[in-house]
């Protein structure tokens, strides 16, 4: 996903590094959230709904990627070999990373786990299937989605919505805005439901673990939709916004929108729920819509932004095996310094990650496997 235009065959291809931006910048704060947590630093209380933002994200470029491929006659199968490609060998690293960092985990502190139960899930895992079967001994519970890796279980929703994709592309830009929000209306009452049973904090973050799963489906649904529509609004004809939203090509507009991006996502007050509601249904697509009409003509920004794009997948993929495997054998260390050398090696891991995948032609080779099963 990247601004500006650029020639591949022979045509030109829109591209939107700032958006690229945005996604490597909130990858970073998401690390940061599960790193240091909002308990000591109350700047990153509502920091979560930066996931709602890579929903709206993935909604805006899968819209830009595949409709018109989709209308012009591309398979569904096609499709979603085109996406499981794409997902799969980072997500696959990132489970069997989670394996590993939790079996040096476990074996240190002297907690086993049934082994048929800790292969099926893991195995599951690598479909993007959500772990269902608790695999410690004792039992302990099931309190996340995918135990060894939490992160992972936004990736299995996001994954659901790209093949609902080829259904949601049919519908008009009514139909997206009244689906949007019938989503985020049922997301709304879930979680006051949620709050009013459980006593659980008024929160839209929700559906990484089994109490709460069947709320993931509005949560990404209501802020996918919303991307399809800021594309349809911004980019098709007729370009109902573009005349009151006109386009910029300043980096002080670049730089401007990235730090109403950190004040949004680094809001230290919750107020009782509504500022991370407000978040999902309003800001985070606002800022979507505004990022995609700003085309900066610096090459280095250009670079920079959709580089930390790119490595912002890995990043999200390893980085809590990463730190969970610095604690264990580093576990006498101050905690920031285990925390500066997490951030180090996820990053740098991150870009090992990418350029191998890029280099061995990974995603290629696993379409080419998939081709005769799915097209």
């Amino acid at each position: 996903m990247t601004s500006g235009s650029t020639q591949k065959g022979g045509a030109a291809v829109q591209r939107y590094y700032v958006l690229d931006g945005f996604r490597g910048i909130a990858a970073l704060i998401v690390v940061l959230y599960h790193y240091i947590g909002p308990e000591n630093y109350p700047f990153l209380t509502n920091s979560y709904i930066a996931l709602d933002m890579f929903f709206v994200l993935s909604g805006f470029v899968i819209y830009h990627s595949y409709a018109n491929r989709l209308r012009r006659g591309m398979s569904a199968g096609t499709y979603i070999n085109q996406r499981f490609a794409r997902l799969a060998p980072t997500v696959a690293i990132g489970v069997l990373f989670g394996a590993v960092a939790t079996l040096a985990y476990y074996n240190s502190i002297g907690r086993e786990v049934d082994s048929t139960r800790f292969a099926l899930v893991h195995a599951g895992n690598l479909l993007f299937i959500p772990g269902l079967v608790d695999y410690n001994v004792p039992a302990t519970g099931i309190f996340e989605l995918f135990p060894s890796n939490g992160p992972l279980w936004s990736i299995f929703f996001e994954f659901v919505a790209s093949v609902c994709f080829i259904w949601f592309v049919r519908l008009r830009r009514r139909s997206m805005l009244i689906g949007s929000l019938a989503c985020f209306l049922i997301l709304f009452i879930g979680a006051c439901y949620l709050t009013l049973t459980t006593g659980r904090l008024l929160t839209p973050g929700v559906g990484f673990a089994p109490q709460h799963f069947l709320l993931g489906f509005p949560r990404v649904f209501a802020s996918f939709l919303a991307g399809m529509l800021i594309y349809a609004l911004t980019q098709e004809a007729p370009k109902y916004l573009t005349r009151r939203l006109p386009a910029s090509r300043s980096l002080t507009a670049a730089f401007g929108i990235y730090g109403v991006m950190l004040a949004m996502l680094f809001f230290p007050f919750h107020m009782s729920g509504f500022y991370p509601f407000l978040g999902v249904a309003v800001l985070c697509p606002l800022l979507i819509t505004v990022g995609a009409r700003i085309q900066p003509q610096a090459r280095w920004f250009n670079w920079v932004s959709d580089y930390l794009g790119q490595v912002s997948f890995p990043l999200y993929c390893i980085h809590v095996p990463v730190f969970l495997l610095v604690r264990t054998y580093l576990a006498d260390a101050p905690w920031k310094i285990q925390v500066l050398l997490s951030l180090g090696v996820a990053f740098g891991a991150s870009v090992l990650i990418l350029a191998l995948i890029e280099s061995m032609r990974v995603r290629q080779n696993v379409t080419r496997l998939l081709k005769p099963v799915l097209g």
